[in-house]
């Protein structure tokens, strides 16, 4: 008997009905309408569309009555929830609340539709976001720092050898001696970033050089430089349309966050610093700051 008394179970549900006693006994409305728990034909038929969707088959008879009363069960514990306030302080509910939120917004902003003339000023104003890449054709050699006494001699020995017509010229490395069409990512990507720039300071159709990167020192002939362009509206306009959506979305949640602090007034409350040594942060009050309000 004694064992039974120290089991945490029992602890678990002598607590768990104790708090169901308290709160029949504080909200006890028998008669109230509001109790009444409709399970309408739509919402079963989400229920076995759920079910379908997870199985790839549709529920039996007994499995959907299965499925309606584990809906009913969840409503009455989440009224029961709400009813004894454990909704109250919650991180988690308080964050997902403010995410449904969120996507009622974002779904009213995915109902606006951009007309070509909105699109063609967005594209304007956001070249770099739409511009095609550069794309380049070159050859290099590499050469290592570490293997010569004074490199930047040598590579300017081995660029006259190269613009004399010599071939076997650079260090072994696993580097591609030759690029094809290659883009400004794929070249930032093998030499580092803003290798790519330094070709564009480059001329075309001859050896040219010490070009630096994160490996080490280049000479480099660029065969060929295509500057990116920017494509026609009706090439991209799918592109253009997610992103000028995605940028009205954020617009619209600004605007909203905006009138929904205006309905509040937002007082922050610095702690005191425990070491004594420091004031404490001033009392900040309205737009000047933001912080969770009850």
């Amino acid at each position: 008997m004694q064992r039974i008394l120290k089991e945490p179970l029992l602890h678990f549900l002598l607590i768990g009905a104790g708090l169901f006693l308290f709160y029949g006994w504080q909200y006890d409305e028998p008669d109230d309408p509001a109790q009444q728990i409709v399970v309408s034909s739509g919402r079963i038929e989400q229920l076995g569309n759920i079910f379908a969707k997870t199985w790839q088959r549709p529920p039996t008879r007994d499995e959907l009555q299965g499925l309606i009363d584990d809906f009913v069960l969840e409503e009455v514990y989440y009224r029961r929830a709400v009813g004894m306030g454990l909704d109250l302080d919650d991180t988690i509910i308080r964050r997902r609340l403010r995410q449904k939120l969120e996507f009622l917004t974002d779904d009213a902003a995915s109902l606006v539709e951009p007309a070509t003339e909105e699109l063609a000023t967005y594209l304007a104003e956001h070249e770099d976001v739409f511009r095609e890449s550069s794309t380049y054709t070159f050859q290099q050699a590499y050469f290592n720092l570490e293997k010569h006494n004074d490199p930047e001699a040598f590579v300017a020995e081995q660029l006259v050898a190269l613009r004399s017509g010599g071939g076997d010229v650079g260090d072994v490395s696993l580097l591609p001696n030759s690029f094809s069409e290659a883009t400004r990512r794929a070249v930032d990507g093998t030499f580092g970033t803003g290798f790519s720039k330094e070709l564009d300071k480059l001329e075309v159709g001859t050896w040219q050089g010490p070009v630096r990167s994160g490996l080490g020192i280049h000479l480099v002939r660029i065969e060929t430089r295509t500057p990116g362009r920017l494509p026609e509206l009706e090439k991209i306009r799918p592109h253009v349309e997610r992103e000028w959506s995605s940028e009205k979305r954020r617009e619209i949640r600004k605007e909203l966050n905006a009138k929904l602090l205006d309905e509040f007034e937002i007082v922050v409350q610095w702690p005191n610093e425990t070491n004594g040594n420091e004031e404490a942060g001033p009392e900040l009050t309205a737009n000047d700051s933001t912080a969770d309000t009850q």
